[in-house]
């Protein structure tokens, strides 16, 4: 398993409100988290900069073609934007923990495909509900690519997971 600390931030690749449910979890669970549903590579190193560095960058997966519209963005834009937040927590050391904690309900399109592609096999440590591992795909890749799974029932628990990691 990768080290996995607080404090963390968490974003949203597809503006799904997966980071919003994320941090809310957090909240109730007493981990600091702070949520940047736009988080850039820049932000992400004056983040690091600061006091309160964060150590561990989650990125949820799925998407919201409402949600993206209303951030006035496209997935194109997302994909650029991920995957240099991305670069850039690497560069920086922290861990990366590729999450897809909404259901199935973001796994229905090319958009939701998309997000999952860009994260994942980019993840030190992959966290799923088991709803939106129904069909085993994020076990399979899991044991194929050797990323660590932490899988637990449904949101509520990932609480509880995370501090087993720490």
């Amino acid at each position: 398993m990768p080290v996995v600390q607080p404090p963390m931030v968490v974003t949203t690749m597809g503006q799904s409100p997966g980071a919003l449910m994320f941090r809310l979890v957090c909240t109730r669970s007493q981990i600091a988290c702070v949520q940047e549903d736009l988080l850039t590579a820049e932000q992400l190193a004056e983040m690091a900069a600061g006091e309160n560095a964060p150590k561990t960058l989650v990125i949820t997966t799925g998407t919201s073609l409402k949600g993206m519209g209303a951030a006035g963005i496209d997935m194109n834009f997302e994909v650029k934007r991920v995957e240099a937040l991305i670069s850039k927590a690497k560069e920086l050391g922290m861990t990366i923990i590729g999450a897809h904690i909404e259901g199935m309900a973001r796994r229905v399109d090319s958009t939701d495909e998309k997000s999952i592609n860009t994260v994942i096999p980019e993840s030190d440590l992959i966290l799923v509900i088991a709803d939106s591992d129904s069909d085993g795909f994020f076990t399979n890749y899991s044991e194929e690519n050797g990323i660590p799974l932490v899988k637990v029932n449904e949101s509520l628990e990932i609480g509880p997971a995370l501090k087993e990691l720490f």
